[in-house]
């Protein structure tokens, strides 16, 4: 080899050491963060992943998958995605529009007839954007899930009775525009929805970690759930302040094993995942390997109101700004929150096993320390 080879050799090797050295640094300090965040909130368990520029380059998990038994979280331990199931279902929909066997403005009610007359003027692209209108099929209120209805066609008969808000004008979270939509996708593609995700989605991508079912539901490998916040006297759900907000624990966390979420809220709720399968998923995503980087960019757009205002939301995704760049959002049960920078082509998700963890902000604390250019 000449020197000039041996030089251009050297330099090469020496860039590969420096990048080495700054990747260990950057995780040594994402372990700082997550150590620290852990122990301010006290929550027993977490599974942090980094994609950057296609590539996962962090995936580990810290602390406890379960107290009661002191199981270490490891990266195969499921968790509770909750509403984060909502981008699956969202995403189920685009394939079928980019297939072109819906349309995100047409009335539900051409796919399922049988809705009240009402319901009419509500869209698809309303169900996926919380601005149907339409009445909510769990009680109001921001903390426990609680059903309207033992049975599904107690809750239809029960919605309604109920009026329908004009679609389109406001953004208001709900979960039966979700439910509708499973409902569609069931009908369109002739598969349950759950085998729409699985076998359409998922059985492509290789991805296996992830599985259906409640807190009712046997789940092997799934981390036990817990709350910092408070239970009311008789422990039967969560305490609610005079205003409807959650009241956090003075007392430590509690055991969380009150979630329900009914057949009718799987395509809102009925996850679970690990986070080798969760970081697959949004690299997939994200690289345009399940829908078109155009109906992806649809889904984080800002949904614009009959008065021209935007709310949190796309279509299912949600938006919003870190330092100076644009950043799309999801996340579930208030334990589990992914925020993806597209300038960056970075990607960070963050599962736990503590209902109000505050998951977003250990997001965004590891975004910071991956995050390159003018902030």
């Amino acid at each position: 080899m000449g020197r000039n080879g041996t030089g251009i050799l050297m330099a090469i090797l020496l860039w590969q050491a420096q990048v080495a050295h700054a990747d260990a640094s950057t995780a040594n300090q994402v372990d700082e963060i997550v150590a620290k965040d852990m122990a301010t909130r006290h929550t027993p368990g977490a599974s942090v992943a980094v994609i950057k520029d296609g590539k996962v380059v962090l995936e580990k998990s810290y602390g406890l998958a379960s107290i009661e038994l002191n199981v270490p979280a490891t990266n195969a331990t499921l968790y509770p995605l909750a509403s984060t199931t909502k981008e699956f279902t969202a995403v189920a929909i685009m394939t079928l529009v980019e297939q072109g066997k819906v349309s995100l403005d047409d009335s539900v009610r051409k796919y399922l007839p049988n809705l009240p007359a009402s319901w009419t003027p509500v869209t698809i692209r309303h169900c996926l954007s919380h601005t149907s209108g339409l009445p909510d099929d769990v009680a109001a209120d921001t903390v426990n899930v609680l059903p309207l209805a033992g049975t599904r066609t107690d809750l239809m008969a029960l919605l309604g009775t109920k009026p329908v808000k004009a679609p389109g004008a406001f953004m208001v979270y709900n979960q039966t525009g979700f439910m509708l939509l499973g409902d569609i996708i069931a009908h369109v593609s002739g598969m349950p929805y759950e085998s729409y995700i699985n076998e359409r989605l998922l059985k492509p991508l290789g991805i296996a970690g992830l599985q259906w079912g409640d807190t009712w539901t046997l789940v092997p490998g799934r981390a036990s759930l817990y709350t910092a916040l408070q239970p009311t006297a008789d422990h039967s759900k969560l305490q609610l302040d005079e205003k409807g907000a959650p009241v956090f624990s003075t007392d430590g966390i509690h055991p969380f094993g009150s979630k329900i979420a009914t057949e009718w809220l799987m395509p809102a709720a009925g996850l679970s995942g690990n986070i080798e399968a969760m970081s697959a998923w949004e690299n997939a995503l994200w690289n345009g390997k399940v829908i078109k980087p155009a109906s992806l960019a649809l889904m984080a757009k800002p949904y614009v109101m009959t008065d021209g205002k935007t709310g949190d939301f796309g279509l299912a995704l949600m938006h919003d700004s870190q330092q100076g760049h644009v950043t799309i959002h999801t996340g579930g049960g208030a334990a589990v929150w992914i925020t993806t920078v597209p300038d960056q082509h970075l990607t960070v998700i963050v599962l736990t096993n503590l209902q109000a963890s505050q998951p977003y902000k250990l997001v965004a604390g590891i975004l910071d320390a991956y995050m390159v250019g003018p902030h």
